[in-house]
């Protein structure tokens, strides 16, 4: 494999690469987003003289999905010998068990590919390093399952009290102010004139075009499709 490096004026510059993610629960709680974990990564390369080839994002994705596209491509790229190095703004960003964060460090150094965490400042080429990233990886897993355990339990309280729990609302609610879903009349009512056309043997096409005519306005603002008035009759059974 040959090795990433840059020559510039004689001297051996590393081609540096980046890794950020950040889940929907962290998104949701305004957490360490996307571009301060960019910026980290390109601060923490310039101050190294490391050229940043690209830095691979995942976004809305948790740490515990075994599916990951960006860091598979990662993976990938890193076999292709494109870098030398590989940043993550800490240990919890390259995954939330144990188990991952060491088949992510076994691939990339398989590859001969070095490995940094930002937040911890290990480097798993040394023994220590080794053991110090298999302790903080067992932390990041304990604290992704309680703050997981946490979500739980608030959207379990909210949702006993009427509230919104996230996800998505059908065509005739909405959440209030208040975050407790209440029906909005005007679609509603649009729901009962979809069942009557129905119930009168009405194809799905024909309501869907009558809707278009009438100007009805669609959730997205878009046309109305079959598939839209099938799934608002499939929910009012």
């Amino acid at each position: 494999m040959t090795k990433s490096l840059v020559r510039s004026g004689g001297s051996a510059t590393a081609e540096a690469a980046g890794y950020v993610r950040v889940s929907q629960e962290r998104a949701a709680k305004n957490g360490y987003g996307l571009g301060a974990q960019v910026d980290d990564i390109r601060r923490h390369a310039e101050y190294k003289g490391w050229v940043l080839v690209e830095v691979y994002r995942e976004e809305g994705v948790s740490g515990y999905e075994r599916e990951r596209p960006a860091l598979e491509r990662l993976l990938a790229d890193a076999k292709a010998g494109r870098f030398s190095v590989v940043v993550f703004p800490s240990i919890d960003r390259a995954g939330r068990s144990v188990k991952d964060v060491i088949e992510i460090d076994h691939a990339l150094r398989d590859a001969g590919v070095k490995i940094v965490f930002l937040r911890e400042g290990i480097d798993t080429a040394t023994p220590t390093g080794e053991l110090f990233r298999n302790i903080m990886a067992a932390v990041a897993q304990f604290e992704g399952r309680l703050i997981h355990e946490r979500l739980l339990a608030g959207k379990r309280r909210k949702a006993a009290e009427g509230g919104y729990v996230g996800g998505w609302l059908p065509y005739g609610c909405r959440r209030g102010e208040d975050g407790v879903v209440e029906a909005v009349l005007e679609e509603q009512e649009v729901i009962r004139r979809i069942r009557r056309w129905k119930s009168k043997g009405r194809s799905l096409r024909w309501i869907a075009r009558r809707l278009g005519v009438e100007g009805v306005p669609t959730r997205n603002g878009g046309h109305w499709h079959t598939s839209t008035i099938r799934a608002i009759l499939s929910r009012q059974r």
